[in-house]
């Protein structure tokens, strides 16, 4: 059951997520906020929050080990894609980009957050998806193309996206608890970005080139380089080229 706590302004809605989890939040809750002052990104990145873009948190809890959770990542590009394009023509498309970005006619138009929250007297972990949408705003001096759903000539709101969003999360979260990654491997695979072309990753500083062949079993990225096949699970892409062939 997904419910709804709206606010004009908080610092971050995994901050207040945060807060509530460690209180007993239901499943289900969804955080959001119409401007965020703390707002954040991976690797501790600030996320630009603008008035007007959507900015949320869902709150899940599991018993899976950690080592498995970043799955959800992949979860949430997929219940969040697949929710968008129901609302594109046939001329837009949304594809994911490794390792928790989405992107729309190969511009990035959101990205993904991904913390957990131990429990304390509690077997189960609690996991906070982050998620900001530009709607109609977008960073223009990022490492990788930006853009907005509204710059793409496609004009959405919040209201209009976010409870089909906050059900598919609840879909497919729900899904990889039942069946495993191998459930979402396959769905994010049919929309990966840059699939089959020379990509350059950033891990911590250092960069590896090679073309981008998908993700394994577990969710790693993988590079086939002049070495042959490098596995990555962490990293950024930070530039996606050619077609290989």
């Amino acid at each position: 059951m997904v419910s709804f706590y709206f606010f004009d302004s908080l610092s971050s809605t995994m901050d207040e997520a945060r807060l509530r989890a460690l209180k007993g939040a239901e499943e289900g809750s969804v955080i959001v906020a119409h401007e965020q002052t703390e707002g954040r990104g991976r690797r501790g990145r600030v996320w630009e929050s603008i008035k007007g873009n959507l900015h949320f948190t869902y709150i899940t809890y599991c018993k899976a080990s950690l080592t498995i959770a970043p799955h959800l990542s992949f979860v949430a590009c997929v219940a969040v894609g697949e929710t968008l394009r129901s609302f594109l023509s046939p001329i837009n498309h949304i594809s994911y980009k490794w390792p928790n970005d989405i992107l729309l006619n190969e511009k990035k138009v959101g990205g993904l957050l991904l913390e957990t929250v131990s429990l304390p007297g509690k077997k189960e972990t609690c996991y906070l998806i982050g998620c900001g949408l530009n709607l109609i705003n977008y960073p223009k001096n990022a490492r990788y193309p930006t853009t907005s759903f509204q710059n793409e000539g496609i004009y959405l709101s919040l209201e209009e996206v976010l409870p089909g969003i906050a059900t598919s999360l609840e879909h497919y979260t729900s899904l990889w608890k039942r069946e495993g990654f191998a459930s979402i491997h396959d769905l994010w695979m049919d929309r990966a970005a840059n699939l089959e072309r020379v990509i350059t990753i950033d891990l911590q500083g250092k960069t590896h080139e090679g073309v981008f062949k998908g993700i394994d079993a577990e969710g790693a990225g993988l590079l086939l380089t002049s070495q042959g096949i490098a596995r990555f699970t962490a990293g950024e892409v930070i530039m996606g080229e050619k077609p290989c062939c």
